[in-house]
């Protein structure tokens, strides 16, 4: 088992007993927090709902985020918001939209605003396929009892976020341009919090661990951050890089009345429609149960003056343009289960079976990067890969999810950790969580009381819970283990007796496979996620996207 050093804490004193340790002055303004408690009654400062940018309504939608303006007073700093976006949640039988407009926001956890030394800093970029999340979708119940500052903030999400014309009228990735800021902020202003500016590690889940590692090789996050956390996303994965912008801007353009004619009225139209109307038409470019579930997000802004992503990831990792600092990258055993825990269903399971071809280019986010002609060789493909020649059932469903995780997640994982290790000096750590505890984000998902596997993400929940308690003894056990490698990892980026992967592209993997509290091991893999075969597919994506893409790069 690989030991990680426990850093002993001392308990708080009871101090907080006046208003001023409540209080933070930074260049805006004056803050006022409140306190809070862990579950194992630690008690720390929060200072929610900080503005880093100046709101992003009126005259400033689809513009770029601005600096936040000094206020007058003391702030309150207790609430928590969340951006405006498209609900999976159904309510009196219609799909809802909730947040609001106005949620350029950052929240800051600290054990002390004063410290005799300034603490490490976790930043936690939220999921949520770029069309829904919150920074304060995890609680920091378990993390703030390590003496560390921790950090999380909303960005743009779903189309006020991530809508393109491809040019300069919107050249997209504004809910990008919000995490750099958000950056910028924490870098310039947490020492008031008691952090480090120079010992600060991103960490996201999803989308969020995409996001991760897209501010490796975009320039100009180059200089916010010291090291890095991804769970379950990498810049690679399928459903990152959205093909076609500028028809699904037309799209929902057209659906709340406004002219596609000119990007410039399309866009002046736009800003002039209700935020909800906006948000809600999203819904029409997923076919089918929130397939696609990336239907707007990040584009290779190359049309921009001033482009955040210039240029494909995996053109950037394989030309080295990476910034050179540790990373982590991890997967579990049942990544599929989001979104295939929503399938599980005997009617949706026949539906699927019966339209396979038809539903999974969708599903698999490879609607777009293949022509429609080869969508039934492609779909029979995989069925045969996967499926052979059984029937789509509960008693197959493993098997779908098996093709959905390695298609969607796994695959890919692989490729952007190789090349990734194979650009930068730095150590690249991977590890694969097969812990079948009793915090899932499964049984929500499928509305059943089955346990279905180790899903997306799960990892993240015994380090940010989503619930405030975690009752099981043993799953204690591993989410102190999953901290303890956490907070060893914030350091400096190295750990003891585990070993990075391999600077050679074509080494078997190193990997810490976590089965449980009493099973984590070494081992050595020659590849995951059936990448072979996936990589065998005439997907227009990766390497192949350079090749058919090569007179616009």
């Amino acid at each position: 088992m690989i030991l990680f050093a426990l850093i002993l804490l001392g308990s708080l004193e009871a101090g907080f007993c006046h208003d001023e340790v409540l209080k933070v002055t930074l260049p805006q303004g004056i803050l006022e927090g409140h306190i809070r408690s862990t579950n194992e009654d630690t008690q720390f400062l929060a200072f929610e709902g900080i503005p880093y940018a100046e709101p992003p309504t009126g005259h400033n939608r689809f513009q770029e985020p601005k600096p936040p303006k000094p206020w007058i007073g003391v702030w309150q700093a207790k609430t928590l918001f969340e951006c405006i976006q498209y609900d999976h949640k159904m309510q009196d039988g219609h799909y809802i939209v909730t947040g609001d407009e106005d949620c350029l926001y950052v929240n800051v956890y600290t054990p002390d605003t004063n410290p005799v030394e300034k603490y490490d800093v976790l930043v936690y970029i939220h999921g949520g396929a770029f069309i829904f999340g919150n920074g304060g979708m995890y609680v920091p119940n378990i993390i703030m009892d390590r003496p560390i500052v921790y950090v999380n903030f909303n960005y743009r999400v779903g189309p006020l976020g991530f809508l393109s014309t491809e040019d300069n009228v919107l050249p997209g990735n504004l809910g990008l341009r919000d995490q750099q800021m958000a950056l910028k902020w924490i870098k310039e202003n947490i020492h008031h919090f008691g952090g480090n500016p120079d010992s600060i590690t991103i960490m996201g889940t999803s989308a969020g661990g995409a996001s991760v590692e897209l501010h490796y090789v975009m320039p100009k996050s180059k200089g916010l951050f010291n090291r890095g956390i991804s769970q379950s996303g990498c810049t690679l994965n399928s459903w990152v890089l959205v093909e076609n912008p500028l028809e699904k801007t037309k799209k929902i353009a057209e659906s709340v009345g406004c002219s596609t004619s000119s990007n410039k009225k399309m866009v002046e139209c736009l800003k002039s429609k209700p935020a909800r109307q906006i948000t809600y038409a999203v819904g029409n470019l997923q076919p089918w149960l929130f397939n696609p579930y990336t239907p707007v997000g990040p584009v290779i802004d190359k049309w921009s003056s001033d482009p955040v992503l210039p240029e494909h990831p995996y053109t950037l990792l394989k030309t080295g343009k990476v910034q050179d600092l540790p990373w982590m990258i991890s997967f579990t055993s049942d990544e599929g289960l989001y979104p295939g825990a929503e399938f599980y269903n005997d009617e949706v399971l026949e539906y699927l079976d019966k339209n396979w071809n038809d539903l999974m280019p969708h599903i698999l986010h490879y609607a777009d990067v293949l022509d429609p002609q080869q969508f039934n060789a492609v779909g029979n493909m995989i069925r045969r890969e996967y499926l052979g020649n059984e029937r789509l059932s509960k008693k197959t469903y493993k098997k779908l999810i098996q093709a959905m995780g390695d298609r969607l997640f796994v695959a890919d994982i692989e490729k952007s950790a190789r090349l990734h290790s194979a650009a930068v000096k730095s150590s690249v750590y991977h590890y694969h969580f097969a812990y079948e505890g009793s915090m899932t984000g499964s049984l929500t998902r499928s509305n059943t009381t089955e346990y279905l596997g180790v899903a997306h993400g799960d990892d993240t929940l015994y380090i940010l819970p989503a619930l405030d308690i975690i009752t099981n003894e043993t799953d204690r056990r591993m989410s102190r283990i999953l901290v303890d490698m956490a907070i060893a990892f914030m350091k400096n980026g190295e750990l003891e007796n585990w070993q990075p992967l391999s600077k050679d592209t074509r080494s078997p993997l190193n990997q810490l496979k976590i089965s449980s509290p009493d099973d984590i091991k070494m081992v050595q893999v020659e590849t995951i996620g059936n990448s072979e075969f996936w990589n065998s597919l005439p997907f227009r994506e990766n390497e192949k996207y350079s090749v058919h893409n090569k007179d616009e790069l």
